[in-house]
């Protein structure tokens, strides 16, 4: 009995580890229009989540160089 209360506990564990990883890219990704998002895993978890959001400007023909 011991066994199987233990397996339950860690897979409810790996469960919300998980819940939490997703919570964590969907945040991440959120607003993100143009750019890339690296997610880095060591030993099946998460452990650093890279957001580069790059910046896209129109450039003004009209303007003078100052």
């Amino acid at each position: 009995m011991k066994d199987s209360y233990e397996n339950s506990e860690k897979k409810g564990q790996l469960e919300r580890e998980v819940q939490f990883d997703l919570e964590q890219i969907r945040q991440a990704i959120e607003g993100l229009r143009y750019g890339q998002i690296t997610i880095v895993i060591h030993d099946g978890s998460v452990v650093q989540i890279d957001r580069t959001e790059k910046r896209r400007f129109k450039s003004n023909s009209n303007a003078s160089p100052s």
